[in-house]
């Protein structure tokens, strides 16, 4: 019974090797493995190699798996039940009738108990908790015991392939790895102390930058300070003294009209400050125009193309809408960058009550950021640019001050009008 015994403990030891390289194959990280590869680790290299073929390990580790709970639960019924029986049956003689079955449940019970302990579960936690490890340890012995079982694999990859084309379904090693779950993984990362606060808000940054459009990030069209070609030189001085702008939009009479764009340094550099008059269009940069629908990755690669900055964006009837530059871009990845005196990005102001009170031009997807919307409900948005914007969709027209509507379990209050341009908007959650 002793040697039993030892059989049985090695069954379930070997058990739980097969079952913890298999988690530890599946969820080891290839780069990690790459890395511990070439440091020279020979086990890395050889779970890379099993890797590459998920079939082959599986289908060896299957077959490990199966033939050892085969085998233990036979000589389990063979060499264990018979003793326990009788024991069963010297002890307790009132039940000596049922003592075969009762050796026999016994017996079932225990090896399944110490099978799903040592044989699945401890193993199994020891692979997540180092899966890379694990890989690289184990690897070697399961590419000899591949190679022994070569042949019954093989006829088990065929048999697999065989049906699965039968039933038209087409095998694939999975999904390739979708945003989401980058997104959760950054997350994760972020929880356990891996990334720092401001990392994480960076890479959530670099997501929502590759949903956004150059509408989304544009000075709308009347906030644009631009200049007539034929503007005075001592109107354009003080207009240049007095402005925290880098660059300014020359126009032919009209925004519309746009001739170029030049830079302060150009415009100093070429004798504005000199007492003679002096021709802007002298100094003037080629405009590039870009369409509202631009996706904002796209335009950052036609800046770096072209070597300039400011971009001006037009609707479908060729009219100018606003303006974009560098700065407004990387404003968006990692927060306000402008320059001391230049007007920041519309920021919102949270209050004691939880209310927030929100700057009409504040983008929508820093809005969203803000509220923490869930995906759902920012898939319900109206296609609008700014806070402004979604207060004229829910009322469907020019609002006055002290207006309310209710939104998503939230009201939104217009509390500042300058005009017909809606200035500041509270937004608080409603009462029950």
């Amino acid at each position: 019974m002793v040697v039993a015994v030892i059989a049985l403990v090695v069954l379930l030891l070997f058990n739980g090797l097969c079952a913890m390289a298999e988690l530890a194959m599946m969820t080891s990280r290839q780069s990690r493995l790459q890395q511990q590869a070439a440091k020279g680790s020979k086990g890395a290299l050889a779970a890379l190699a099993l890797a590459r073929q998920p079939t082959k390990f599986l289908s060896t580790v299957q077959v490990a798996i199966t033939l050892i709970g085969i085998l233990a639960g036979a000589f389990g019924e063979n060499r264990l039940s018979g003793p326990l029986q009788e024991w069963i049956a010297k002890t307790f003689p009132i039940v000596a009738k049922q003592s075969d079955t009762i050796a026999l449940v016994v017996v079932v019970l225990l090896i399944t108990y110490f099978s799903l302990v040592f044989g699945e579960l401890v193993p199994k936690r020891i692979a997540l908790a180092y899966p890379e490890a694990v890989a690289a340890t184990i690897s070697r012995p399961l590419s000899v015991l591949s190679f022994v079982a070569a042949l019954p694999v093989k006829v088990l990859s065929w048999s697999t392939d065989a049906i699965l084309s039968l039933l038209r379904i087409r095998s694939g090693t999975g999904d390739d790895v979708s945003e989401d779950d980058v997104r959760s993984l950054v997350s994760r990362a972020a929880t356990t102390g891996v990334f720092t606060p401001q990392e994480h808000k960076l890479f959530q940054r670099v997501f929502r930058m590759g949903d956004l459009t150059v509408r989304d990030l544009m000075v709308p069209r009347p906030e644009i300070v631009w200049i007539d070609k034929g503007t005075p030189t001592e109107a354009l001085k003080v207009l240049v003294g007095t402005s925290p702008h880098s660059h300014f939009p020359i126009g032919d009479g009209d925004l519309d009209k746009l001739i170029g764009v030049v830079h302060i340094k150009d415009l100093i550099a070429y004798g504005l400050l000199m007492e003679q008059d002096f021709d802007v269009s002298a100094v003037l940069q080629k405009p590039i125009f870009v369409p509202e629908s631009m996706p904002v990755l796209k335009l950052l690669d036609q800046f770096q193309q072209s070597r300039n900055h400011v971009a001006f964006v037009v609707n479908e009837y060729g009219g100018t809408q606003g303006l974009i530059t560098l700065n407004d871009v990387l404003s968006a990845l990692v927060g306000d960058v402008s320059r001391k005196g230049e007007q920041s990005a519309p920021r919102a102001v949270k209050r004691e009550d939880g209310s927030v009170l929100v700057d009409g031009r504040m983008a929508m997807h820093d809005l969203v950021a803000l509220l923490n919307l869930s995906p759902e409900a920012a898939s319900m948005l109206p296609d609008v640019s700014t806070a402004a914007g979604l207060v004229l969709s829910l009322f469907g027209r020019i609002p006055e001050e002290g207006e309310k509507k209710e939104w998503l379990g939230r009201v939104i209050e217009v509390v500042d009008m300058d005009g017909t341009r809606i200035d500041k908007v509270l937004i608080l959650v409603a009462k029950e």
